[in-house]
């Protein structure tokens, strides 16, 4: 019964833990979006004609860079701590072949 509970509990664990990774995901890739939305208005108002401040241009593609190397640096170790989760032994292995195929289309 004990053993049970402990399965259960790190499985909880791992994936609060994943949820917690994919969470900061999201945050990084919101702040990229709104960088790359101010960088398109930069670049719709020199298309215009209008005064763009290069500084600032400059600033943001440096934000969204930053942003980008941190993107990849959380997605690396979420893999890396996949893949050095161990697998449970009790788990059936999965694989894309069990997984049953879609039902077909109802006909009208």
């Amino acid at each position: 019964m004990n053993n049970i509970i402990d399965k259960l509990v790190v499985g909880a664990e791992k994936a609060f833990d994943k949820g917690k990774a994919k969470v900061g995901e999201l945050q990084i890739e919101m702040k990229m979006d709104g960088l790359a939305k101010k960088l398109g208005y930069l670049t719709f108002d020199g298309y215009r004609g209008r005064t763009v401040d290069l500084d600032e241009q400059n600033k943001l593609f440096t934000e969204l860079a930053s942003l980008e190397d941190q993107l990849l640096q959380v997605r690396a170790e979420a893999a890396a701590n996949a893949q050095a989760a161990p697998a449970d032994p009790a788990a059936p292995p999965t694989t894309d072949s069990e997984v049953p195929p879609p039902p077909p289309p109802a006909s009208a």
